[in-house]
């Protein structure tokens, strides 16, 4: 009777272990599986974030990862020949990306498209993510304490302004600051500028300034509208900060052939008068992924530089005690 007893105890450990082991190698053998294609630069700072760059197999031309992977081309024009190739079990791009979604309908491959005009959007595509490969806890995390940092620098910037931003029609003398993402070099022309409601814009609104480009539903592209010179003169910045590329023998303002030269001829525009410009180098800056506290940073310092040490106490408490 107790050998009995012990070989049915026996038995009884030897089905636990071999069944609680069934469950991991199964979940593993699934994981091994995944081939991912990002088609944007947010989403592989999504998938970065979240630890899944070991099933990223490609990516667009623009994004910069560690991990070697394969090139399939352009943000809206990528290589279909390639992806077709590769058969990703996953593809994951905004909603921009719709158009490759249709000429791809044939894959097997699980699609996930997110939106990246501002800053909740930017939450739902990676809580979206986070939910799909198993990082909902991670993805519910980073969300928490982005939104934690988030309110920080808005508790900061209310009292350096000695105004509640919780409440921004309250503060009326804020600083108008036109956000310009790309123009032709050399030139007032083919400018593309960020409006209100796009996560740069609410950055910058959230440290105390104002954007100058108001939302426009009506025009062509309302997040991102593309601007004349004479529509700068009518919004009239009191700053303008650009993103782009300084050549080493090129020299910021104001000579001719300096960056921000070709402004010099809006002469009623008070960032003009004020020769109050900003150039920012680090393309990653425009980038609405993990990195957006990196952005907020950078424009805390530029709005506040006297705070610098107290920004980044913000950003990273814990790396900045001594």
């Amino acid at each position: 009777m107790k050998y009995f007893w012990n070989l049915c105890i026996c038995i009884f450990f030897i089905f636990s272990s071999c069944h609680k082991g069934n469950l991991p190698e199964n979940e593993t053998r699934e994981k091994e599986k995944w081939r991912i294609i990002s088609l944007a630069p947010s989403t592989t700072k999504i998938l970065e974030k979240l630890n899944l760059t070991q099933h990223l197999v490609a990516t667009d031309k623009f994004s910069e990862t560690e991990k070697k992977t394969i090139n399939i081309g352009g943000f809206l024009d990528p290589n279909y020949e390639l992806i077709t190739e590769i058969n990703p079990t996953h593809i994951i791009g905004l909603k921009s990306h719709s158009r490759i979604k249709e000429k791809l309908n044939f894959l097997n491959s699980k699609w996930i498209l997110g939106k990246a005009e501002n800053i909740e959007d930017y939450f739902h595509t990676f809580e979206k993510i986070g939910k799909e490969f198993g990082k909902k806890e991670t993805a519910q995390k980073h969300i928490n304490e982005t939104k934690k940092t988030f309110n920080s620098f808005t508790e900061m910037a209310s009292l350096k302004i000695q105004c509640d931003l919780t409440k921004p029609e309250n503060c009326p003398e804020r600083k108008k600051i036109l956000i310009v993402i790309s123009r032709k070099r050399g030139e007032t022309t083919n400018i593309l500028a960020a409006s209100k409601k796009t996560f740069i814009s609410e950055i910058i609104e959230m440290l105390g300034a104002e954007n100058a480009v108001k939302y426009n539903e009506e025009s062509v592209n309302p997040y991102w509208p593309n601007l004349s010179p004479e529509s700068i003169i009518e919004i009239n910045p009191d700053e303008i900060w650009e993103f782009g590329e300084l050549r080493k023998d090129q020299e910021l303002c104001c000579k001719i052939g300096s960056y921000f030269y070709p402004y010099l001829k809006m002469k009623t525009v008070n960032a003009v008068q004020e020769k109050s410009f900003k150039l920012f180098e680090d393309k990653n800056l425009t980038i609405p992924g993990p990195n957006i506290e990196e952005t907020l940073k950078f424009f805390a310092i530029e709005l506040y530089p006297s705070y610098q040490k107290e920004i980044e106490n913000l950003i990273n408490p814990a790396k900045s005690r001594p």
